[in-house]
């Protein structure tokens, strides 16, 4: 999973770039979690938590982003969607869908979240 992370020198806006399939992730870090340092915290903790308790489901619940964790792996998700929908396999909604569900690794979703932490904290 490969990620950019851009300051707007101008804006003060903290900015992702990411491969394809992982653009929910960065909206994730950018418009869900930003530069909160509490909600950084929290979404840390629970990533912890899922690393020590891996064959427990554990969730987050964003405003329009949310993510789920079992087994290792993370899904994350629009809200709007619905969790079910996506696992529908129409073809209609395939490129939308791509978009809108992203899917990696505990591990890689840990390192993403703290190097955006240590990014937009200027650590």
């Amino acid at each position: 999973m490969e990620f950019e992370f851009i300051k707007n020198h101008f804006t003060g806006e903290y900015l992702v770039r990411c491969e394809m399939g992982h653009e929910v992730i960065a909206r994730l870090l950018q418009e869900e979690i930003g530069k909160d340092e509490r909600t950084m915290m929290a979404i840390i903790s629970l990533l912890e938590q899922a690393k020590v308790h891996s064959s427990r489901e554990m969730t987050w619940q964003g405003k329009e982003i949310s993510f789920s964790i079992l087994e290792s792996e993370v899904v994350v998700y629009e809200n709007t969607l619905g969790f079910d929908m996506l696992n529908d396999n129409s073809e209609d909604f395939s490129v939308y869908e791509s978009e809108s569900k992203g899917e990696c690794g505990l591990e890689d979703f840990y390192s993403v979240a703290q190097q955006w932490r240590r990014f937009v904290s200027n650590r």
